[in-house]
C-alpha cells in the first residue's frame, strides 16, 4: 500500500500513469485468466448431436450444462432467477473483497472470484454459440472480441482525451439498468425471447458504463486501489463482451 496515496485525478503525472499501467495490466491478467479458465472448462466438452439428444462430452462445462437443463427443466422461469440471484451474491461478495482498504490479498481473493463467477456465467452462452456454429464457435467469438476490443479501446481514449466529465451519465445508467432488469424479467415469466434488440440496448448501455466508470476511477479512487480500479472495469469490459457475443449469435438465426 501507498503511505500517502493521491486521488487519481490530483496525484502527479507520473503517479496516474503507474496508476493506469498497474490498472490496466491487471484487466489484462484478468482476461488472461479468464479466458485460461474458459479453456479449462470446456475441455473435452463436446458440441454434437446424437439423434434427439445432445452428446456435451465430459468437463466442467459439460456438467454444468447438464445441471442448468436439469435446474430449467424442473423449475422453469425460476431456475434463471436463481442463477441470477446466485451470481449477483457472488458478485457482491468480490467487490467486497475487492474493496477492502486494510488487506491486498483480500482486493485479489475478490478479482479472482469474479473471474471465476464470469467465466462460469459464459458457459451457457458459449455453448449456445457452439450450437449455433455447429461446433466451431470461434466463428462468433473471434469477431465479437475483436469487436469488443475495439469498442473498449475508442471508449477509453475518449474518456482520457474528449475533456468532458461522465459522471452525469450516472442516472442514465440507474434508470438503463431497472429497465433492463424489467425487461429480463418479464422476458423470464412471459417466456418470451430476447432479441437482438435487446443485445443492441445492453451494448449500448454497457458502453455508457464503461465512459461513466473510466471518469469515476480518474475522480474517486485513489493510487494504490489499482485492484479495485481492475475489478470494476474488467466487470464493464465483459458485460459488453458477452452482449457483443450474444448479438452476434442471434444474427445466426
Amino acid at each position: 500500500m501507498e503511505s500517502n496515496p493521491f486521488i487519481v485525478s490530483e496525484a502527479p503525472a507520473s503517479d496516474r500513469v503507474a496508476f493506469f499501467k498497474r490498472t490496466y495490466l491487471h484487466v489484462a491478467g484478468a482476461f488472461a485468466a479468464f479466458g485460461a479458465l474458459l479453456y479449462f472448462f470446456f475441455h473435452g466438452f463436446k458440441f454434437e448431436v446424437v439423434g434427439r439428444s445432445l452428446d456435451l462430452g465430459t468437463g466442467v462445462a459439460a456438467s454444468l450444462t447438464r445441471g442448468l437443463f436439469s435446474l430449467m427443466d424442473s423449475t422453469g422461469g425460476f431456475g434463471i432467477l436463481i442463477v441470477m440471484a446466485m451470481f449477483w451474491a457472488g458478485t457482491y461478495v468480490a467487490q467486497k473483497l475487492a474493496e477492502n482498504r486494510a488487506s491486498r490479498s483480500s482486493q485479489y481473493v475478490g478479482l479472482g472470484l469474479y473471474v471465476v463467477l464470469e467465466a462460469l456465467i459464459f458457459i451457457p452462452l458459449i455453448v449456445m454459440v457452439g450450437l449455433k456454429t455447429g461446433g466451431n464457435p470461434a466463428e462468433v467469438l473471434v469477431p465479437a472480441c475483436a469487436v469488443t476490443a475495439a469498442l473498449v479501446v475508442g471508449l477509453t481514449v475518449a474518456v482520457f482525451t474528449m475533456g468532458i466529465d461522465f459522471s452525469f451519465l450516472r442516472v442514465a445508467i440507474i434508470i438503463g439498468s431497472l429497465c433492463a432488469l424489467g425487461i429480463i424479467l418479464v422476458s423470464i415469466f412471459t417466456s418470451s425471447p430476447l432479441g437482438n434488440w435487446f443485445s443492441i440496448i445492453m451494448i449500448l448501455l454497457m458502453a455508457t458504463v464503461i465512459l461513466y466508470q473510466t471518469q469515476v476511477i480518474k475522480d474517486s479512487c485513489e493510487t494504490d486501489q489499482h485492484v479495485l480500479a481492475a475489478f470494476i472495469l474488467f466487470s464493464a469490459f465483459v458485460t459488453l463482451l458477452f452482449y457483443v457475443i450474444r448479438l452476434f449469435a442471434g444474427r445466426r438465426d
